[in-house]
């Protein structure tokens, strides 16, 4: 019995060095990890920035606006903009993070930019061949209808006594 006794004391001794070892030690933790949100902050807010510096529109957007007309304009803020990978290696996921932030913030209006490029001459390409095609029409029908009159008035002589005063008659 007194075997089992020393056994629990030594036990429950051990649970509280434990507790204490706890206690001490989880403020110095709590302690480190707010110097690393600390840390983590300016990390991102410097990867931030020099995202914001780096980012580039790109101009095959044009194209975007170009082929696609007004979906064309809308694609820009929908589709995130590549990051280039190369300015990433070696840095932290704070930094990884804020730059990309950054950079995508910067580069999504420079690529509508771009599309709205593209829509522009697009509009311009739709108009010019509105006009084109009605003035074709109508230089067609224009064609056609002195044609058909010419053929009329032809064949209305032949078989029609047309004057100006009696109007046409069957001959």
């Amino acid at each position: 019995m007194i075997n089992t006794l020393d056994h629990r004391k030594t036990f429950q001794r051990s649970i509280f060095l434990v507790l204490i070892l706890c206690l001490y030690i989880a403020p110095v933790v709590a302690q480190q990890q707010s110097a690393d949100s600390g840390s983590f902050i300016e990390e991102y807010n410097q990867g931030w920035i020099d995202g914001q510096a780096d980012a580039e529109g790109n101009g095959v957007w044009v194209l975007s606006g170009l082929l696609l007309g007004p979906i064309g304009i809308i694609l820009p803020w929908v589709i995130n903009p590549k990051v280039p990978g190369t300015r990433l290696i070696g840095k932290s996921v704070a930094y990884v993070e804020g730059y990309t932030d950054g950079y995508r913030q910067k580069a999504k209006p420079k690529n509508f930019y771009y599309s709205l490029i593209g829509f522009g001459v697009w509009a311009v390409a739709v108009v010019i061949g509105g006009v084109l095609a009605v003035r074709a029409a109508e230089s067609a029908a224009d064609s056609c209808g002195s044609t058909i009159g010419q053929n009329c008035s032809d064949s209305c002589s032949q078989t029609f006594n047309c004057s100006p005063d009696l109007g046409c008659s069957s001959q």
